[in-house]
C-alpha cells in the first residue's frame, strides 16, 4: 500500500512538472482540441486550445504550437470580418513566437513558417513583413527561401503604391536585399536562383521607382567603390538597360568594365553602339573591330558588323579599309552585297586619283563596275544604281581622248589609286 501511494505521489509530481501547476486543465484542453482538430471542427478545436496555451507550460510540447497554426489558419479560411481577422493573426504570429523562443532547435523552422504565414495572411500595406525577412537572413544567410526575397520587394512596392513607401524606401528596400541575391547566385548559378534575381530586378524595375537618376542615386556609389565587381557591373549594366537608360554614363562605365574583366563579343558589340550614339567614332570603330574579330561574332551579324566597319572607315577618310571589309560583308551575307557595292561604287567616284587624264577618269569606270554589281545583287537599289551610273558616265572620256593614250571603249584598264587598286573596262562618250 505504502509501495502504491510512493507511486501515484511520484506520477503527480512528474505530472505537474510537465503539465504545469494547472496539469488537470492542461492535459484535458490537449486532448479536447487534438479531438475536436482531428473532426475539422475548428471553433471548439480553437476553444479547448486557446484553454491549453493559456494552462500548460510553453515547453509541454511544440505540437501545441504546430497544431495552433493549423487552427488559426483553418478559422481564417471562413473568416470574414476584418476585426476578427486581425486577432486570428495576431495569435498566429504569437504562436509562431512563442515556438521558435521555446524550441530552439526548431527555431529557423518556426522563423520560416511565420515569414510565409505573414506573405499569405498579412495586409499589403503592413511593412513589418520587410524588417522580419532582413532579421530572417541575418540567422540563416544564403539558406533562405529565395521567395522572401521576392516578398520583400513586393510588398514595398505595395507600399510605395498605397503611398505608405517613398522612393527612397523602395530603393532602401532594393539596396538591401539586391547584395544577398547576388550572393546567392554566386554560390549556386540555378536556373532557380537566377529566375529569382530576374523576377527580383523586375519588380524595382516596374515599381515606378526605378527612373535613370534614381538608379544613378543607388548604383552609382556602388560601382564606384567596387569598380572591378563583375557580378555588380553585370547587374547594374542588366538593369539601366531594362529600365531604358543605357544613354547614362553610368551605363556606359558597367559596360566598360564588363568588357575589360571579362570580353566578348556582346560587350565588343554593346560599346560600339554607345560610342557610335555618342558620335565618337574613334572609340566606336575600336570596339566595332573587336566584335568583328570576335571568334564568337555569330554569323548570320557578321554582314552587318562588317558593313558598318565600312561605312565607319570611310567616314574616317580610310577608303582602303573601308574597301576591303565593304568586300568583306558582300562575302559574308548576301542581303549586304548589294549596299556594300554600293558604298564601294560611292568611294571610287568621290577619290581623288592623280597621274594622267585617264588615270583620273578611270575612277568612274570602277565606281560603274560596282554600281552594275549592286543592280545585280540587288534589284531594289536598281533605280539608284543607274542613277549613280548615270553620273559616272558625265566623266567618261571621249573616244577620241581615249584613242590619244591608245586606248578604245572596252580596253582593260588597271588603277591604283587612294590606297585602293582595280582592274577596270574602258569606257568612252561619243
Amino acid at each position: 500500500m505504502v509501495v502504491a501511494l510512493v507511486a501515484v505521489a511520484n506520477t503527480v509530481s512528474f505530472a505537474q512538472g510537465k503539465y504545469g501547476k494547472d496539469s488537470a486543465e492542461c492535459v484535458n484542453a490537449l486532448n479536447f482540441y487534438k479531438n475536436f482538430l482531428d473532426q475539422g471542427n475548428m471553433s471548439e478545436a480553437n476553444y479547448q486550445w486557446q484553454k491549453a496555451f493559456n494552462h500548460c507550460p510553453a515547453k509541454v510540447s511544440q505540437n501545441l504550437f504546430i497544431n495552433g497554426a493549423k487552427i488559426m489558419k483553418g478559422l481564417l479560411q471562413s473568416e470574414q470580418d476584418p476585426t476578427r481577422r486581425a486577432q486570428l493573426i495576431d495569435t498566429l504570429m504569437l504562436i509562431h513566437e512563442t515556438r521558435a523562443a521555446n524550441f530552439k532547435k526548431s527555431e529557423v523552422k518556426a522563423k520560416e513558417a511565420q515569414i510565409f504565414d505573414m506573405m499569405n495572411y498579412m495586409p499589403q500595406d503592413d511593412a513589418s513583413l520587410i524588417d522580419k525577412i532582413d532579421a530572417f537572413h541575418t540567422m540563416v544567410g544564403v539558406n533562405m527561401n529565395p521567395d522572401f526575397y521576392l516578398a520583400a520587394m513586393d510588398r514595398a512596392v505595395s507600399l510605395y503604391k498605397a503611398g505608405k513607401f517613398s522612393d527612397d524606401q523602395v530603393i532602401g528596400t532594393y539596396t538591401k536585399f539586391s547584395p544577398y541575391i547576388e550572393e546567392l547566385v554566386a554560390s549556386n548559378a540555378s536556373e532557380a536562383n537566377v529566375s529569382t534575381q530576374k523576377s527580383f530586378e523586375n519588380m524595382f524595375i516596374v515599381s515606378g521607382v526605378a527612373n535613370c537618376d534614381n538608379l544613378q542615386k543607388v548604383f552609382g556609389p556602388r560601382v564606384a567603390a567596387n569598380p572591378n565587381d563583375l557580378v555588380l557591373v553585370k547587374s547594374v549594366a542588366k538593369i539601366l538597360s531594362n529600365a531604358e537608360c543605357i544613354d547614362s554614363d553610368l551605363f556606359l562605365k558597367s559596360v566598360t568594365t564588363m568588357h575589360q574583366l571579362e570580353p566578348s563579343y556582346a560587350s565588343a558589340k554593346l560599346l560600339y553602339k554607345l560610342y557610335r550614339s555618342k558620335d565618337n567614332d574613334e572609340k566606336a570603330l575600336q570596339y566595332l573591330q573587336m566584335a568583328v574579330e570576335s571568334p564568337d561574332a555569330l554569323a548570320n551579324e557578321k554582314g552587318s558588323l562588317l558593313y558598318e566597319m565600312a561605312v565607319l572607315q570611310f567616314q574616317g577618310k580610310n577608303n582602303g579599309k573601308a574597301v576591303a571589309y565593304a568586300k568583306q560583308a558582300a562575302e559574308a551575307d548576301a542581303v549586304f552585297a548589294g549596299k556594300a557595292y554600293m558604298l564601294i561604287g560611292s568611294i571610287w567616284m568621290q577619290v581623288k586619283c592623280s597621274g594622267d587624264e585617264m588615270d583620273q577618269r578611270a575612277k568612274f569606270w570602277v565606281a560603274t563596275d560596282y554600281f552594275q554589281k549592286a543592280k545585280a545583287a540587288d534589284e531594289s537599289l536598281a533605280s539608284e544604281a543607274d542613277k549613280s551610273i548615270s553620273q559616272a558616265r558625265i566623266y567618261y572620256p571621249k573616244v577620241e581622248d581615249a584613242f590619244m593614250y591608245d586606248l578604245s571603249n572596252g580596253s582593260s584598264y588597271s588603277i591604283s589609286c587612294g590606297g585602293m587598286s582595280a582592274t577596270t573596262t574602258v569606257r568612252t562618250n561619243k
